[in-house]
């Protein structure tokens, strides 16, 4: 899916954070963001994964493909669907 759309990968925060604020969800897009050249970029084999910026890149990222019918890839912040708000840096 990511190579057959470009072979890039935009990663993000959610802007819907958890009832207590601490927690959100990563949203993955092949589409190009309007401040994309602000992203940090990390080469895999095969597509390019670009990291929102002000974030402290993962362990491991782990993508899965979901959906049957609407097929979507979906992000795991070092194997958790939830990443703790405190992983951004000092300048955000």
């Amino acid at each position: 899916m990511i190579r057959e759309n470009g072979g890039l990968l935009f990663v993000r925060l959610s802007p819907l954070a958890s009832i207590r604020g601490a927690m959100r969800r990563l949203l993955t897009s092949t589409n190009l963001p309007d401040d994309a050249l602000d992203y940090q970029r990390f080469e895999t084999k095969g597509f390019v994964v670009f990291l929102e910026p002000g974030i402290r890149p993962p362990s491991e990222l782990h993508l899965h493909m979901v959906g049957r019918i609407h097929r979507r890839l979906k992000a795991f912040w070092n194997g958790s669907a939830f990443v703790p708000v405190r992983i951004r840096t000092a300048e955000q």
